[in-house]
């Protein structure tokens, strides 16, 4: 990497100026390069400051073996970091939008906020196997390994006979168990490949979007900060990339308006075509199964304006998508 960033612990006493900026973050080793992503870019922008990131244990790293809906979704990844966040012990923080709630309490009463989101990387799945390059060449009943809901259900819709078992961990960890015969195929995100700079082309596969929709704010980084905190808003204030931002909020409001959470199979991917006229610039892609990650799948397609989110939403909800996202688990 161009630059060195120190890191520390909670608890460490790290005197804080203009001069330095405490940057929280997970510790895994994914989450560690996204940070330093972001660190690059701030003392890119900004030569005089130093960045330190901030390691902190998260319950979603602590509980490892599984599936997040089972002990308390998305915002076991975000939540003590966001508390060390308004303790003053970080002055900013990086978060996969993915991993974030779409309802954050703390921003609704004006305590956090949402400061950057960079320009988003490959939004993709990627099909992680020995034995196919496609989804359609995996063997008959074969043992995919993947603990989303989401993805769970679109291979399922695609090939009702796959055996699509749960699996967390890191990404070395997940690779090292299809690699030990655990698994006929995995399914990981690109950007997260990507930024670990781990792609193998013996292995992977990235999968077309027509075949798997990825999850809201799949691929964008987001950095959190105190509302209050001006100086720590100004430094990000240009890494915010307004395109990525427009498509992301719309994709989390598209959950938000059908009462999504961590037990949605709720797959959706917006782009924002600044070139087009202004009254439809968004095309929006959306599917959802049913609750526990069950096909068959209903969808939409559409292109919009500001309010596509809702317009979404009620053609799903025509369809019966209340029902299936909150009615009985099959």
């Amino acid at each position: 990497m161009r630059y060195s960033f120190p890191v520390a612990q909670l608890g460490d006493h790290v005197k804080v100026s203009r001069k330095v900026l405490r940057l929280g973050t997970r510790g895994s080793a994914l989450a560690m390069a996204q940070s330093r992503i972001v660190a690059n870019y701030l003392t890119d922008r900004h030569p005089s400051l130093r960045v330190e990131l901030v390691a902190i244990r998260t319950t979603g790293d602590v509980v490892a073996d599984r599936p997040l809906h089972e002990f308390g979704g998305k915002g076991v990844f975000t939540k003590e970091i966001e508390l060390a966040l308004l303790r003053g012990e970080i002055d900013c923080a990086v978060h996969s939008l993915k991993d974030m709630p779409v309802t954050q309490p703390l921003v609704e009463q004006g305590e956090l906020m949402i400061a950057a989101i960079l320009e988003r990387e490959d939004v993709r799945d990627v099909l992680v196997s020995r034995v196919a390059r496609t989804i359609n060449e995996l063997p008959q009943n074969a043992r995919v390994g993947s603990s989303s809901l989401r993805r769970r259900a679109q291979l399922l819709d695609r090939r009702p006979d796959l055996q699509v078992e749960p699996l967390r961990g890191n990404i070395d960890t997940r690779i090292s168990k299809l690699k030990a015969g655990g698994f006929d195929a995995i399914v990981l995100a690109a950007a997260g490949i990507s930024r670990l700079g781990v792609w193998d082309d013996a292995l992977m596969t990235s999968i077309d979007l027509f075949q798997m929709l990825p999850a809201a704010g799949q691929g964008a980084l987001a950095v959190q900060c105190r509302c209050a905190d001006d100086v720590t808003r100004a430094f990000l204030a240009p890494l915010d990339h307004s395109p990525s931002r427009r498509a992301v909020e719309i994709e989390r409001r598209l959950i938000l308006e059908l009462r999504g959470d961590c037990h949605s199979p709720l797959a959706v991917y917006v782009t924002d075509d600044r070139f087009e006229a202004a009254a439809k610039p968004f095309h929006l892609q959306a599917a959802v199964a049913r609750r526990g990650g069950v096909p068959p799948l209903i969808s939409v397609k559409m292109s919009g304006g500001a309010e596509i989110a809702l317009d979404a939403a009620r053609r799903l909800e025509d369809q019966g998508a209340i029902e299936m996202l909150h009615g009985p688990q099959c």
